[in-house]
C-alpha cells in the first residue's frame, strides 16, 4: 500500500537545527552530521506529509547553475509505503522553482547510484520533461524570472520580447485573471509595429494584426473557453502561423502541440490586490530557443542606465 496523503503534502525549505528530526523521519540516522552541514551551508527542500517529512533534496546554488546533489526518500510513514517516484518528482519541481527565484539559469541533477531501478525510471521521466543528458548527469534550462512593477513595465517587457521574436514563433501565456496577459501582448504588438489596436480577443477568440515594413504580423488568441487542441485548430491558425507571431492566452495545456518550439510565460500577481507588481516566468521550449539569450528581457538596473547616460 502506498502513501496517498496528497491533500496534506507540502514543500518547505529546511532550517538549521532540524537535522536530527529529519534523519530519524527518513531512516537515515547515520547522516545526521551530513544533514547538519547541508542545512547550515546549502539549501534543502523538504517534502512533508502532514507534520512528517517524506523526502529531502540537497540543493547547491552556484553561479548560473543550481545543482541537486542528493535526494532521499523515507521508505514508509506510519507503516505505509511512500511513493518514492512521486516524492522525487515533487522535490525536483520545488528545487526548480527555488533555483529560478534565486536567479539560476540551469538546474543540474547529479547522478546517484542507490535504488537503481527507481533512478532509471526517474531519469526517463526527467528526459521526457525537458532535461537533457550531460554525461551521467541531467540538466534542465530554467525559466527566466522577470519582475514587472507596473502595467507600463509589462508593456515595455513585451516590446523587448518582440525584438527576439520572428515569423513562426509561438508564445503561450498563462496566469490569473487580470494578471496582465493582454498588457504583455500589447507590448509585443507595439514592438512588432503591427497595425490596429491590440485588445483582448475574449469574445471573438482570435484577432489578426498585419505586420508593417516587412515585419511579421501578430495573431492574438484567447483559449480560455476552448477545451481542446482541435477547437484551437478550428480557428485556422495554420494559415497565418508561418508569417506571424502567434500569442495564445490561456494556452497552457492546449496549444503546446501547435509548434515544436514555443515560449511559455506564466504571469503571477503579488499577494497584495493593490500592488501592480507582476512576476513572470519565461520558459523556452524546443530547438528554436536553444542558445537564445533571454536575459535581455530583464529590466536594466539603475546603475547600468546611469552609466549609459
Amino acid at each position: 500500500m502506498e502513501h496517498t496523503e496528497t491533500e496534506s503534502r507540502q514543500l518547505r525549505v529546511g532550517e538549521p537545527g532540524a537535522a536530527a528530526a529529519l534523519a530519524e523521519a527518513l531512516g537515515e540516522q547515520q547522516l545526521v552530521g551530513q544533514f547538519e552541514s547541508w542545512l547550515a551551508d546549502d539549501l534543502c527542500v523538504i517534502d512533508q506529509a502532514g507534520d512528517r517529512p517524506v523526502g529531502l533534496l540537497h540543493l547547491v546554488d552556484g553561479p548560473g547553475t543550481a545543482v541537486v546533489e542528493a535526494i532521499l526518500v523515507a521508505p514508509a510513514v506510519d507503516g505505509v509505503a511512500v511513493d518514492g517516484a512521486a516524492v522525487e518528482r515533487e522535490l525536483l519541481e520545488g528545487a526548480a522553482q527555488l533555483a529560478t527565484d534565486l536567479g539560476a539559469s540551469e538546474l543540474l541533477v547529479r547522478s546517484w547510484s542507490d535504488h537503481p531501478v527507481r533512478r532509471s525510471q526517474l531519469r526517463a521521466t526527467l528526459l521526457d520533461a525537458g532535461f537533457r543528458a550531460d554525461g551521467d548527469d541531467l540538466v534542465r534550462r530554467l525559466p527566466l524570472r522577470v519582475v514587472a512593477p507596473t502595467a507600463e513595465a509589462m508593456q515595455d517587457l513585451g516590446a523587448r520580447l518582440a525584438g527576439l521574436l520572428r515569423a513562426g514563433d509561438l508564445v503561450l501565456t498563462s496566469g490569473d485573471l487580470g494578471a496582465g496577459k493582454t498588457t504583455l501582448t500589447q507590448g509585443i504588438g507595439a514592438g512588432l509595429g503591427v497595425l490596429g489596436p491590440v485588445i483582448s480577443p475574449t469574445f471573438v477568440l482570435v484577432r489578426r494584426h498585419a505586420g508593417t515594413e516587412g515585419r511579421p504580423g501578430l495573431v492574438h488568441v484567447d483559449a480560455y473557453r476552448l477545451g481542446s487542441l482541435a477547437e484551437l485548430v478550428d480557428l485556422d491558425l495554420d494559415e497565418t502561423m508561418d508569417e506571424s507571431v502567434t500569442v495564445v492566452e490561456w494556452g497552457a495545456g492546449i496549444a503546446e502541440q501547435l509548434e515544436g518550439s514555443y515560449l511559455a510565460i506564466d504571469i503571477r500577481r503579488s499577494g497584495d490586490p493593490a500592488d501592480e507588481t507582476r512576476i513572470l516566468y519565461i520558459e523556452p521550449v524546443g530547438q528554436r530557443w536553444q542558445g537564445v539569450d533571454l536575459s535581455v528581457l530583464r529590466e536594466p538596473d539603475v546603475d547600468t542606465q546611469e552609466a549609459q547616460a
